[in-house]
Protein backbone atom coordinates (compact mmCIF):
# COMPACT_ATOMS: atom_id res chain seq x y z
CA UNK A 1 0.00 0.00 0.00
CA UNK A 2 1.13 3.56 -0.73
CA UNK A 3 2.15 5.84 2.14
CA UNK A 4 1.64 8.98 0.02
CA UNK A 5 -0.66 11.46 1.75
CA UNK A 6 -2.99 13.44 -0.53
CA UNK A 7 -4.18 16.82 0.77
CA UNK A 8 -7.66 18.01 -0.10
CA UNK A 9 -9.42 21.33 0.20
CA UNK A 10 -13.02 20.24 0.13
CA UNK A 11 -13.35 18.15 -3.03
CA UNK A 12 -10.20 19.62 -4.60
CA UNK A 13 -7.01 17.58 -4.68
CA UNK A 14 -3.97 19.76 -3.96
CA UNK A 15 -1.10 19.41 -6.45
CA UNK A 16 1.39 22.20 -5.70
CA UNK A 17 2.04 25.19 -3.49
CA UNK A 18 2.35 28.11 -5.92
CA UNK A 19 2.96 31.08 -3.65
CA UNK A 20 2.93 32.05 0.00
CA UNK A 21 2.21 35.63 1.04
CA UNK A 22 1.85 37.41 4.36
CA UNK A 23 -1.74 36.33 4.86
CA UNK A 24 -2.57 33.87 2.09
CA UNK A 25 -1.38 30.92 0.00
CA UNK A 26 -2.04 29.98 -3.61
CA UNK A 27 -2.34 26.31 -4.46
CA UNK A 28 -2.68 24.44 -7.72
CA UNK A 29 -5.34 21.78 -7.30
CA UNK A 30 -7.45 19.43 -9.36
CA UNK A 31 -11.20 19.06 -9.50
CA UNK A 32 -11.65 15.31 -10.02
CA UNK A 33 -15.37 15.67 -10.64
CA UNK A 34 -15.09 18.25 -13.43
CA UNK A 35 -11.63 17.06 -14.49
CA UNK A 36 -9.93 20.44 -14.56
CA UNK A 37 -7.08 22.20 -12.80
CA UNK A 38 -8.03 25.03 -10.46
CA UNK A 39 -6.30 27.60 -8.29
CA UNK A 40 -7.14 27.77 -4.59
CA UNK A 41 -6.55 30.93 -2.58
CA UNK A 42 -6.58 30.20 1.12
CA UNK A 43 -5.62 32.09 4.24
CA UNK A 44 -2.62 31.31 6.42
CA UNK A 45 -3.31 29.90 9.88
CA UNK A 46 -2.92 33.30 11.56
CA UNK A 47 -4.99 35.15 8.98
CA UNK A 48 -7.75 32.55 9.25
CA UNK A 49 -8.24 33.70 12.85
CA UNK A 50 -8.53 37.34 11.74
CA UNK A 51 -12.18 38.15 11.07
CA UNK A 52 -11.24 41.07 8.79
CA UNK A 53 -9.08 38.83 6.59
CA UNK A 54 -11.85 36.25 6.38
CA UNK A 55 -14.34 38.99 5.50
CA UNK A 56 -12.08 40.24 2.68
CA UNK A 57 -11.65 36.76 1.20
CA UNK A 58 -15.40 36.16 1.25
CA UNK A 59 -15.97 39.61 -0.26
CA UNK A 60 -13.53 38.77 -3.07
CA UNK A 61 -15.61 35.68 -3.84
CA UNK A 62 -18.93 37.55 -3.67
CA UNK A 63 -17.71 40.19 -6.12
CA UNK A 64 -15.95 37.93 -8.60
CA UNK A 65 -18.47 35.08 -8.75
CA UNK A 66 -20.98 37.45 -10.41
CA UNK A 67 -18.50 38.62 -13.05
CA UNK A 68 -17.93 36.86 -16.35
CA UNK A 69 -15.43 38.19 -18.87
CA UNK A 70 -12.51 36.52 -20.67
CA UNK A 71 -10.11 39.14 -19.27
CA UNK A 72 -11.13 38.61 -15.64
CA UNK A 73 -10.14 35.52 -13.70
CA UNK A 74 -13.19 33.35 -13.13
CA UNK A 75 -14.06 32.47 -9.53
CA UNK A 76 -16.07 29.31 -8.91
CA UNK A 77 -16.72 28.77 -5.21
CA UNK A 78 -16.08 29.61 -1.57
CA UNK A 79 -15.59 27.02 1.14
CA UNK A 80 -13.96 25.97 4.39
CA UNK A 81 -11.30 23.36 5.04
CA UNK A 82 -11.67 22.74 8.76
CA UNK A 83 -11.43 26.32 10.10
CA UNK A 84 -9.62 27.79 7.09
CA UNK A 85 -11.60 29.58 4.34
CA UNK A 86 -10.70 29.36 0.66
CA UNK A 87 -11.89 30.40 -2.76
CA UNK A 88 -11.55 28.35 -5.96
CA UNK A 89 -10.65 30.03 -9.25
CA UNK A 90 -9.78 29.04 -12.79
CA UNK A 91 -6.22 27.84 -13.28
CA UNK A 92 -4.22 30.41 -15.28
CA UNK A 93 -0.55 29.43 -15.25
CA UNK A 94 1.06 32.77 -16.10
CA UNK A 95 3.18 35.36 -14.24
CA UNK A 96 1.88 38.74 -13.21
CA UNK A 97 3.09 41.90 -14.93
CA UNK A 98 5.24 42.91 -11.95
CA UNK A 99 7.31 39.76 -12.48
CA UNK A 100 7.61 40.46 -16.21
CA UNK A 101 8.69 44.06 -15.58
CA UNK A 102 11.39 42.81 -13.22
CA UNK A 103 12.69 40.56 -16.01
CA UNK A 104 13.09 43.50 -18.38
CA UNK A 105 11.28 45.45 -21.09
CA UNK A 106 12.33 42.93 -23.72
CA UNK A 107 10.06 40.32 -22.13
CA UNK A 108 6.87 42.02 -23.24
CA UNK A 109 7.63 45.05 -25.46
CA UNK A 110 6.46 43.27 -28.63
CA UNK A 111 3.01 42.78 -27.08
CA UNK A 112 2.65 46.02 -25.16
CA UNK A 113 0.22 47.79 -27.53
CA UNK A 114 -2.34 44.99 -27.23
CA UNK A 115 -1.54 44.61 -23.56
CA UNK A 116 -2.37 48.26 -22.82
CA UNK A 117 -5.68 47.95 -24.64
CA UNK A 118 -6.60 44.65 -22.96
CA UNK A 119 -5.91 46.04 -19.49
CA UNK A 120 -8.28 48.93 -20.15
CA UNK A 121 -10.87 46.50 -21.56
CA UNK A 122 -10.79 44.31 -18.45
CA UNK A 123 -11.25 47.34 -16.23
CA UNK A 124 -13.98 48.73 -18.48
CA UNK A 125 -16.04 45.59 -17.91
CA UNK A 126 -15.58 45.92 -14.17
CA UNK A 127 -16.67 49.58 -14.20
CA UNK A 128 -19.68 48.83 -16.42
CA UNK A 129 -20.63 46.13 -13.89
CA UNK A 130 -20.77 48.82 -11.20
CA UNK A 131 -17.53 47.96 -9.38
CA UNK A 132 -14.35 49.90 -8.60
CA UNK A 133 -11.28 47.68 -8.17
CA UNK A 134 -9.28 50.04 -5.88
CA UNK A 135 -6.03 48.06 -6.18
CA UNK A 136 -4.99 48.27 -9.81
CA UNK A 137 -1.28 47.48 -10.16
CA UNK A 138 0.98 45.22 -12.25
CA UNK A 139 0.72 42.47 -9.62
CA UNK A 140 -3.00 42.15 -10.31
CA UNK A 141 -2.72 41.45 -14.03
CA UNK A 142 -1.66 37.96 -15.12
CA UNK A 143 -0.24 37.75 -18.63
CA UNK A 144 0.50 34.77 -20.84
CA UNK A 145 3.46 35.63 -23.07
CA UNK A 146 2.76 32.73 -25.43
CA UNK A 147 -0.78 33.59 -26.50
CA UNK A 148 -1.15 37.18 -25.20
CA UNK A 149 -4.01 36.30 -22.86
CA UNK A 150 -4.53 38.63 -19.89
CA UNK A 151 -6.51 38.28 -16.65
CA UNK A 152 -7.40 40.91 -14.04
CA UNK A 153 -7.39 39.39 -10.53
CA UNK A 154 -7.91 40.16 -6.82
CA UNK A 155 -11.20 41.85 -5.95
CA UNK A 156 -10.67 41.78 -2.17
CA UNK A 157 -11.14 45.53 -1.68
CA UNK A 158 -13.40 46.20 -4.69
CA UNK A 159 -16.29 48.48 -3.89
CA UNK A 160 -19.62 49.24 -5.50
CA UNK A 161 -19.78 52.62 -7.19
CA UNK A 162 -22.08 54.93 -5.21
CA UNK A 163 -24.13 57.28 -7.42
CA UNK A 164 -24.10 61.05 -6.88
CA UNK A 165 -27.34 61.09 -4.87
CA UNK A 166 -26.48 58.23 -2.50
CA UNK A 167 -22.95 59.58 -1.93
CA UNK A 168 -24.56 62.13 0.41
CA UNK A 169 -25.48 59.31 2.82
CA UNK A 170 -22.50 57.02 2.30
CA UNK A 171 -19.64 56.63 4.77
CA UNK A 172 -16.15 57.78 3.88
CA UNK A 173 -13.83 55.15 2.49
CA UNK A 174 -10.82 53.63 4.21
CA UNK A 175 -7.44 54.54 2.68
CA UNK A 176 -6.93 51.13 1.07
CA UNK A 177 -4.75 50.33 -1.92
CA UNK A 178 -1.09 49.76 -2.77
CA UNK A 179 0.98 52.82 -1.93
CA UNK A 180 3.01 52.97 -5.15
CA UNK A 181 -0.19 53.21 -7.24
CA UNK A 182 -2.75 54.77 -4.91
CA UNK A 183 -4.79 57.78 -6.02
CA UNK A 184 -4.89 61.05 -4.06
CA UNK A 185 -8.57 60.49 -3.27
CA UNK A 186 -7.89 57.09 -1.73
CA UNK A 187 -5.17 58.59 0.46
CA UNK A 188 -7.64 61.22 1.69
CA UNK A 189 -10.40 58.64 2.26
CA UNK A 190 -12.77 60.23 -0.25
CA UNK A 191 -15.53 57.91 -1.49
CA UNK A 192 -14.09 56.27 -4.60
CA UNK A 193 -15.23 56.75 -8.18
CA UNK A 194 -13.98 54.79 -11.21
CA UNK A 195 -11.39 57.52 -11.74
CA UNK A 196 -9.33 56.16 -8.82
CA UNK A 197 -8.69 53.06 -10.94
CA UNK A 198 -7.73 55.30 -13.87
CA UNK A 199 -5.03 56.93 -11.72
CA UNK A 200 -3.65 53.56 -10.63
CA UNK A 201 -3.77 52.25 -14.19
CA UNK A 202 -1.84 55.32 -15.31
CA UNK A 203 0.88 54.49 -12.77
CA UNK A 204 0.84 50.88 -14.02
CA UNK A 205 1.15 51.91 -17.67
CA UNK A 206 4.03 54.19 -16.74
CA UNK A 207 5.85 51.33 -15.04
CA UNK A 208 5.26 49.03 -18.03
CA UNK A 209 6.71 51.60 -20.43
CA UNK A 210 9.54 52.93 -18.25
CA UNK A 211 10.26 49.78 -16.16
CA UNK A 212 10.22 51.96 -13.06
CA UNK A 213 7.58 53.54 -10.87
CA UNK A 214 6.34 57.06 -11.58
CA UNK A 215 6.91 58.08 -7.95
CA UNK A 216 9.42 56.77 -5.42
CA UNK A 217 10.61 58.01 -2.03
CA UNK A 218 12.74 57.01 0.95
CA UNK A 219 9.71 56.64 3.21
CA UNK A 220 5.99 56.03 2.97
CA UNK A 221 4.89 59.54 3.98
CA UNK A 222 7.01 61.16 1.28
CA UNK A 223 5.65 58.72 -1.29
CA UNK A 224 2.05 59.53 -0.38
CA UNK A 225 2.82 63.27 -0.50
CA UNK A 226 4.11 62.84 -4.05
CA UNK A 227 0.89 61.12 -5.09
CA UNK A 228 -1.05 64.02 -3.60
CA UNK A 229 0.99 66.95 -4.92
CA UNK A 230 3.93 66.04 -7.22
CA UNK A 231 3.63 66.62 -10.97
CA UNK A 232 3.28 63.29 -12.81
CA UNK A 233 6.43 62.50 -14.80
CA UNK A 234 6.36 62.34 -18.60
CA UNK A 235 6.92 58.73 -19.65
CA UNK A 236 8.49 59.82 -22.95
CA UNK A 237 11.51 61.00 -20.94
CA UNK A 238 12.10 57.37 -19.91
CA UNK A 239 10.96 55.63 -23.09
CA UNK A 240 12.05 57.63 -26.14
CA UNK A 241 9.73 55.69 -28.45
CA UNK A 242 6.48 56.75 -26.73
CA UNK A 243 4.55 59.42 -28.60
CA UNK A 244 3.87 62.78 -26.99
CA UNK A 245 0.16 62.07 -27.46
CA UNK A 246 0.27 58.93 -25.33
CA UNK A 247 2.68 60.48 -22.82
CA UNK A 248 0.17 63.31 -22.34
CA UNK A 249 -2.65 60.77 -21.91
CA UNK A 250 -0.72 59.07 -19.10
CA UNK A 251 -0.16 62.41 -17.39
CA UNK A 252 -3.90 63.10 -17.60
CA UNK A 253 -4.62 59.65 -16.11
CA UNK A 254 -2.33 60.56 -13.19
CA UNK A 255 -3.82 64.03 -12.71
CA UNK A 256 -4.30 65.01 -9.09
CA UNK A 257 -7.90 66.04 -9.73
CA UNK A 258 -10.22 63.22 -10.87
CA UNK A 259 -12.14 65.60 -13.16
CA UNK A 260 -8.99 65.94 -15.28
CA UNK A 261 -8.78 62.18 -15.88
CA UNK A 262 -10.88 59.97 -18.17
CA UNK A 263 -13.95 59.36 -16.02
CA UNK A 264 -13.88 55.57 -16.33
CA UNK A 265 -12.14 52.77 -18.19
CA UNK A 266 -14.73 52.71 -20.98
CA UNK A 267 -13.90 56.29 -21.89
CA UNK A 268 -10.19 55.51 -21.51
CA UNK A 269 -10.43 52.50 -23.84
CA UNK A 270 -12.06 54.67 -26.50
CA UNK A 271 -9.22 57.19 -26.22
CA UNK A 272 -6.52 54.49 -26.32
CA UNK A 273 -7.96 53.02 -29.53
CA UNK A 274 -7.57 56.38 -31.27
CA UNK A 275 -4.15 57.22 -29.80
CA UNK A 276 -0.82 56.19 -31.28
CA UNK A 277 1.33 54.75 -28.48
CA UNK A 278 4.70 54.38 -30.20
CA UNK A 279 6.55 56.21 -32.94
CA UNK A 280 7.74 52.87 -34.34
CA UNK A 281 7.85 49.21 -33.32
CA UNK A 282 9.15 48.92 -29.69
CA UNK A 283 12.74 47.85 -29.02
CA UNK A 284 14.57 46.93 -25.83
CA UNK A 285 16.92 49.91 -26.14
CA UNK A 286 14.02 52.41 -26.08
CA UNK A 287 13.99 52.44 -22.28
CA UNK A 288 16.63 54.66 -20.67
Amino acid sequence: MSNISVEYFGKYRVLNLINTGQSSRLLQAYDDLKQRSVCIKTLSANAANDSEQVKMLKHEYEVAVKLCHPKLVQVFSFGWQRDVPYIVMEWFASPNLKVLISRGYGQYCNQIVQLISDMAESLSYLHLSGWIHRDIKPDNFLFNLNNGELKLIDFAIARRYVSSFWRIFARRSQAQGTRSYISPEQIRGVLPEPSVDIYSLGCTYYELLATRLPFSADNMNDLLRKHISATPPAVMLRNKNVTKEFSDLLRSMMSKSPIDRPKNATELLRIIKSTKIFQRHPKIEDVT
